[in-house]
């Protein structure tokens, strides 16, 4: 089986691909240098042929191997192994320092090009000086000893050096420009790639927090439904079997609401609902369901539905989580009272008048209090809840803007 090539491997072989090709046009250029070098040093009189090839081959290697990873390597190789090929041409060693300077503006820093060119033209100037009064023994004849002769070497070396810094540069700036596209292309694929994990890990936790949700409360319900039917099976059996149809009812709604989950999962990112709403009947319909299991609710609900589902959804979570704390850690019987208020905040109030379990007294209540606040974070809202004072425990949510 193949699998698909991402673009990180494009990239890549594209860049192998770039790299089979130039090396044969740098084994070219080397060839091409080494070829004109031993011509000039056949052609040459006044030096033995032997060190001068040796020299070449060094500067065709420091060329080769070194311009694209080491330019600055490649030019001192040039540039030290053309000081004494200097003696019988010094045209042929300014062409290839030029062509070391033009690697480093290509492949390097262009401070260290400047630098680089202004070290060989001094070198130029320093050759040029020193022929015409013949210090340099081994100076082609081809220069002279006349002005012109010197002026001529001072400008050809000159032109050189220009020519292969600008060129350079010019080369080297649209590479760089070039790496810096192909970089911040991998910078935004990996940007891209860490907000889908990111947006994957929140639809991950927001499943979670529905599933826990749907669970603790329907199974809460189940269970007091089923003790309460346990309990008068023998003495009222029509109040056991209103209550078994109850237990059923709840574990209906319950399956109804993970297909619902499961559905946002199976549909496509276009056209799945990823935040149904709940309006007021579904807050009244919760509450008569905790009223049948025998937990008087009152149900208080001040101003309109919030517009947006989100919102709509994160007020019933939380009033159906914090009623399913009442269900389960608190004695019988306990008051509820739920006050819902919109206005151009959303504020949402459940005190609990029942006495809590001792063990559940506290601010870290388990995952369903880490839920409520979680919901209440994804709209910037805050949530409390612990001890009143006066031995009622209350949960409270504050949705700054969400119902303008």
């Amino acid at each position: 089986m193949t699998l698909p090539m991402s673009e990180a491997d494009r990239d890549g072989s594209a860049a192998r691909r770039r790299r089979v090709r130039t090396r044969p046009v740098d084994v070219l250029i080397a060839l091409s240098w080494v070829l004109l070098a031993c011509f000039s040093v056949a052609v040459s009189s006044t030096m033995q042929v032997v060190a001068p090839a040796v020299l070449v081959l060094l500067v065709a290697a420091g060329l080769v191997f070194f311009r694209r990873s080491r330019p600055v390597l490649s030019f001192a190789i040039s540039f030290l192994a053309t000081l004494p090929l200097a003696l019988f041409d010094p045209t042929l060693g300014t062409l290839a320092v030029g062509y070391s300077v033009y690697a480093i503006s290509v492949y390097d820093a262009p401070r260290r090009a400047w630098a680089c060119a202004s070290l060989s033209a001094g070198v130029i100037l320093a050759v040029a000086v020193l022929s015409p009064f013949d210090i340099l023994p081994g100076t082609d004849p081809a220069l002279g000893t006349g002005l012109a002769g010197v002026v001529a070497y001072v400008v050809t070396g000159f032109l050189i050096l220009l020519v292969a810094l600008l060129w350079g540069q010019n080369s080297g700036s649209r590479k760089r420009y070039v790496d810096g596209l192909l970089e911040r292309a991998h910078h935004l694929e990996r940007e891209h790639d860490q907000q889908v994990q990111l947006a994957a890990l929140a639809e991950r936790s927001r499943i979670a927090r529905d599933v826990h949700d749907i669970v603790a409360h329907s199974l809460s319900v189940i269970v007091r439904l089923g003790d309460g039917a346990s309990a008068v099976v023998e003495q009222e059996p029509r109040r056991a079997r209103e209550a078994i149809d109850q237990v059923g009812g709840v574990a209906r709604s319950a399956l109804g609401e993970m297909r619902r989950v499961i559905s946002v999962l199976e549909s496509s990112p276009q056209s799945a609902s990823l935040s149904v709403g709940a309006s007021r009947e579904d807050l009244e319909r919760l509450v008569e369901v905790y009223r049948g299991v025998g937990v008087p609710v009152s149900l208080t609900v001040r101003g309109e539905t919030p517009a947006q589902s989100g919102v709509q959804m994160t007020v019933f979570r939380v009033v159906q989580e914090a009623l399913t704390n009442v269900l389960r850690h608190t004695e019988s019987p306990s008051l509820a009272s739920v006050v819902v208020e919109t206005g151009r905040d959303v504020v949402v109030t459940v005190r609990n008048d029942g006495r809590i379990h001792h063990e559940q007294r506290s601010d870290s209540v388990g995952r369903g209090l880490v839920g409520m606040r979680e919901r209440a974070a994804l709209y910037g809202g805050t949530l409390t809840a612990g001890p009143d004072g006066d031995g009622s425990w209350l949960v409270r949510l504050v949705l700054p803007g969400a119902g303008a």
